[in-house]
């Protein structure tokens, strides 16, 4: 899949606990929307990640991944941006556009 085809949603930060659990910053207009679109990916597609746990925090979320049980498995993911393919976002609504689509368009005044 190519990178057009695909919405970046999220992005990891630090580990939070010793139980795998991270801080996780959402990119959706509605936070939680990234939830309903299915297993998030890594940036390269190489890894798939199912959301097991989260709740929210002050500004960001706390996650849990499957297969990601501990705070070493943890921190090997920060800064780790999680994609979707576009195909399973809904359509940007008349003068709406996803960040992904304005990236490397001119800006004029």
């Amino acid at each position: 899949m190519s990178a057009a085809d695909r919405v970046c949603v999220a992005q990891i930060g630090a580990a939070h606990g010793v139980r795998g659990e991270v801080r996780l910053r959402s990119f959706t207009q509605d936070p939680e929307a990234f939830t309903s679109y299915g297993p998030l990916e890594s940036e390269d597609g190489a890894r798939r990640f199912t959301i097991e746990a989260l709740r929210p925090a002050k500004d960001h979320f706390v996650a849990r991944f499957t297969g990601v049980n501990d705070r070493e498995a943890a921190e090997k993911l920060t800064n780790l941006r999680l994609y979707v393919s576009r195909a399973t976002l809904p359509p940007a609504g008349e003068g709406e556009f996803y960040h992904a689509d304005l990236v490397g368009l001119a800006a004029l005044t």
